[in-house]
């Protein structure tokens, strides 16, 4: 079920057949338009939306003369309480600029993806920073309008640009919306300017603005009515026949409040006396507004009262939908007479088909009904959306009728017509879930089941069991429930214990639940088995049997295809590469990823992007760079597109893989901070450990080996508490490289022993080739030669190339040794080591890590020739400590030996 767009939030609100001029102010919001941000903020009845819709409509004049565009776009959206959800609100904020541009939101993807809005509701939520930032980028690329300055407006020399309009913006308390919305403004494209209209100030920096002279503000003090244009309104719009003295009366007793003098001029149209009426309206704001709404719907009839009354409950209404309330045939004519005597009706269409009520006028219509009247009144408001497949309108309807049990049924409804799940409203759905009260969910086995599975995706482990264990109590409370039924309920709550199971990493028991729930699951189900077999694999992945997790992620995949729900059925297919690429077949999670792609039918998926990414690793670790560079950056797209930043984290990893591959330093550390700077807003530990790892590894790669070192000092005595095996090798690779060799036996031997058991072959190649190294680095040669001939032929048949390249000369000077274990794969890795001999990062003047001072000192010395005890008596340090440093020497200016450490060092003018 997919947020639907309500067309009528995006519709510029038509200006008034009768409106008095305001010059005043329809150029202070032209001046307005060199800044960012407009802000206009008043209390109700200011006429915040009638001033922005008349000066929107002064812009872009009607009809246009012959061969002329607009001489200004506009994009507007009136908010409710309903963008109150981030992922809604985003929705709605890119339809609106895709009023402007259809490319904004790369076709719909943040109003119509599902995939963006599950990744915005997902048990962690994607940082919104990188979204916005497409978003921005997307605004940035809207040509300004090159048309000259406009007539109305020449203070905007640059070209036209485009303005935004958020109406009613004061219905927005979220504070996720308020962050959104304050990193748009900040960043805003100078093309984009923001009009705000709000009876609250903001959650924005309006302070920086002002002093940046970025923002233009109208407040009550300014929107009030000048006793000339209060005159103007009663005489000649409200047509009455006042005299200066009346005006002047009113207006000070109104304070020029607009929706008061309105109110007011309604109740003075049947009375004989105006100057009495006028004398005997006091009081404080509050009672002068209950005093004149009252005035106002006694001069009503009743037939036309009754209807404002039973409508007032709607936030917005058409004449089918009052109907359904009103019990009346003639609801449209009832809507004509209403805008016709200007009864606090706002059209919200040029077609005039939906409207709604001044919002002040509808709070004082609903207190005239009772409890029980309102509560009839919002079932039948909540059935009328149901029935017009306008669901999360007939949940707040529901839910605001206050009757528990029927907000149960519409939400149990609304929960079992999206059963796909995957459009992204995990934010709404909780929001249901929280507003009824524990008593609403006994005898109600299907609503717990939805309940966990909603809060399984949240994250909320512990309450989607606890409603598993309702779910149960339900079933025994219920004896009469057929047994297919009860069977069906029985095997879901397995299910879903198995998939909470393996999100805990409890491999046994998410293996034994998932076993029971497919046992007792229809095979017609097909979206229930896939999500049972997609958890299985997770379930024996984390229990090291690859195997059977690749059968089970492909299982999943054919049965979510069945199930038509593209999304999991290549998520699934992606799965199982990586466990394929684990088991060393690039051949096969090559083949994997080109059938997940195919399943998209040409369609350019987001979730494809996860696809692209593992191809573009593969490319990458077959050296082919060209290949790997357009892969990833196809990859990366699409999961931007879709927000699925997971996936983006991957693909940014192997870009500042390539970036080092190719010498680009600069490149590589800046796709690895991108990498922090979203795992950072995740907060996920086990991300960020390996993201530490990563980026010593690339740091390796770029021969900054301190860095990696300090890295290495930090992780070495947490290792016991945390094992993770890219970790382990990643440390490794820094002993290995800083000549600490002792220890690196400890660390590969188990892992090796558990990768050789579980049939991860990649892990083993790696492995085999690093212990390879540190034998070579203890002078044992003819163990180097064996270890890495036993890796080179495991990597043979499937063209591993990086894994070998990566470890630079060391390596290249030993496998011409090792040829006649894999000669093809030898041949070539020398062959590629050759070419790229000017490819990886090289000193220059300015390094990329400048020596310390003591390095300085030890680069002195060894240009006078000393020896490192030597080097160790003159610096009174130790023999490894001067080992140590003049291995820092070399690395950092990208030599091999010490002749040219000195030759380079003078080349640069370090000594």
């Amino acid at each position: 079920m997919s947020t639907p767009i309500l067309a009528t939030k995006l519709y510029i609100p038509p200006p008034r057949p009768k409106v008095v001029p305001r010059p005043r102010l329809i150029e202070r919001l032209n001046k307005g338009l060199h800044g960012k941000l407009t802000l206009i903020s008043a209390p109700a009845g200011f006429g915040k939306t009638t001033l922005v819709s008349e000066w929107v409509a002064a812009l872009t004049p009607s009809p246009l003369p012959a061969g002329e565009g607009p001489e200004v776009r506009v994009a507007w959206l009136s908010l409710d309480a309903g963008e109150n959800d981030p992922a809604r609100f985003l929705a709605y904020f890119v339809a609106a600029l895709q009023t402007i541009s259809s490319g904004i939101g790369a076709g719909a993807i943040f109003c119509e993806n599902a995939e963006v809005m599950a990744a915005l509701d997902s048990p962690q939520p994607p940082p919104i920073e990188p979204l916005l930032t497409i978003l921005l980028n997307q605004i940035a690329a809207i040509p300004a309008d090159p048309s000259p300055p406009l007539k109305a407006c020449p203070e905007r020399s640059e070209g036209t640009g485009f303005i935004l309009v958020l109406d009613d913006y004061h219905t927005i308390d979220s504070k996720p919306v308020a962050e959104i919305l304050a990193f748009l403004v900040e960043r805003q494209p100078p093309q984009m300017h923001l009009v705000i209209a709000t009876r609250e100030d903001p959650q924005l920096p309006l302070a920086r603005l002002r002093v940046r002279d970025q923002l233009t503000e109208l407040r009550a003090a300014d929107l009030r009515f000048t006793p000339a244009e209060a005159a103007d309104f009663l005489n000649e719009v409200m047509g009455l026949s006042l005299s200066a003295e009346n005006i002047a009366a009113l207006e000070a007793r109104t304070e020029g409040w607009i929706a008061g003098l309105q109110l007011a001029a309604l109740s003075m149209q049947g009375h004989q006396d105006v100057t009495r009426f006028i004398q005997s309206f006091t009081g404080s704001h509050r009672y002068v507004l209950d005093y004149l709404a009252e005035e106002v719907i006694r001069q009503q009839g009743e037939a036309l009262r009754s209807f404002l009354i039973q409508t007032s409950i709607l936030e917005r209404f058409n004449a089918d939908v009052c109907c359904a309330l009103t019990g009346r045939g003639d609801a449209q004519a009832a809507i004509a007479q209403l805008e016709q005597a200007n009864l606090f009706i706002v059209p919200l269409d040029d077609e005039r088909s939906w409207y709604r009520y001044h919002h002040l006028f509808a709070d004082y219509l609903r207190t005239l009904l009772t409890r029980p009247e309102q509560s009839r009144l919002y079932q039948q408001a909540s059935a009328w959306h149901e029935a017009n497949d306008l669901m999360g309108e007939a949940v707040q309807y529901a839910l605001a009728g206050g009757d528990t049990n029927f907000a149960a049924d519409v939400i149990e409804r609304a929960l079992q017509r999206d059963a796909t799940w995957s459009a992204g409203n995990l934010t709404q759905w909780l929001s249901w879930l929280d507003a009824l009260p524990p008593p609403a969910f006994q005898s109600r086995p299907q609503l717990n089941l939805d309940a966990s599975r909603i809060l399984y995706l949240a994250g909320r482990f512990e309450l989607a069991e606890s409603h598993l264990m309702q779910a149960e109590q339900a079933l025994e409370a219920a004896p009469a429930l057929p047994d297919a039924e009860r069977g069906q309920v029985q095997a879901l709550a397995a299910l879903y214990r198995g998939a909470i199971a393996a999100m805990r990493g409890d491999a046994p028991q998410a293996i034994a639940q998932i076993a029971f729930a497919q046992s007792r699951i229809p095979r017609k189900n097909h979206l229930a088995h896939a999500r049972a077999f997609f958890s299985l694999g997770l379930a024996y992945e984390i229990a090291d049997q690859n195997g059977q997790a690749v059968a089970n992620y492909s299982h999943a995949s054919a049965e979510a295809k069945a199930a038509g729900v593209l999304f999991l059925a290549i998520h699934a297919l992606c799965a199982a590469a990586q466990v394929q690429i684990r088991q060393g077949r690039l051949h096969q999670a090559e083949q994997t990823c080109r059938a997940a792609i195919q399943l998209a039918a040409g369609a350019r998926l987001p979730p494809l992007g996860l696809a692209y990414t593992i191809l573009g690793g593969i490319a990458l670790e077959r050296n082919d760079l060209a290949a790997a560079e357009k892969l990833l950056a196809d990859g990366m797209a699409l999961a931007r597109q879709g927000g699925l930043m997971e996936d983006v984290i991957l693909g940014l990893a192997s870009l500042a893989r390539l970036r080092g591959c190719q010498g680009d330093t600069r490149g590589a550390l800046a796709a690895m901070q991108e990498v922090k700077s979203i795992v950072q807003a995740y907060g996920i530990q086990h991300m960020d450990v390996h993201v530490a790892a990563y980026l010593a590894r690339l740091q390796l790669l770029l021969r900054q080996i301190p860095a990696a070192a300090q890295w290495a000092a930090e992780v070495r005595p947490l290792r016991a508490d945390a094992p993770y095996e890219f970790v382990d090798l990643t440390l490794a690779r820094v002993l290995l490289a800083t000549r600490d060799l002792e220890a690196i036996p400890a660390i590969l031997r188990p892992l090796l022993e558990r990768a050789t058991a579980a049939g991860r072959t990649q892990a083993c190649i790696e492995t085999l080739m690093l212990l390879g190294l540190c034998q070579h680095a203890r002078g044992d040669t003819p163990a180097a030669l064996e270890l890495l001939g036993q890796s080179l032929r495991l990597a043979a048949s499937e063209g591993y190339a990086r894994i070998f390249l990566d470890e630079g000369q060391a390596l290249l000077d030993l496998l011409p040794k090792a040829r006649h274990h894999a000669p093809e794969l030898v041949d070539s890795l020398l062959g590629m080591g050759t070419a790229a001999g000017g490819a990886r990062p090289a000193p220059c003047g300015q390094l990329p890590e400048p020596l310390s001072e003591q390095e300085l000192r030890v680069l002195r010395l060894l240009a006078a020739g000393k020896s490192n005890q030597q080097i160790a008596d003159e610096l009174v340090i130790s023999l490894g400590t001067a080992k140590w440093h003049v291995h820092n020497v070399l690395q950092k200016l990208g030599v091999s030996s010490r002749s040219q450490a000195i030759a380079q060092a003078r080349d640069l003018g370090l000594h």
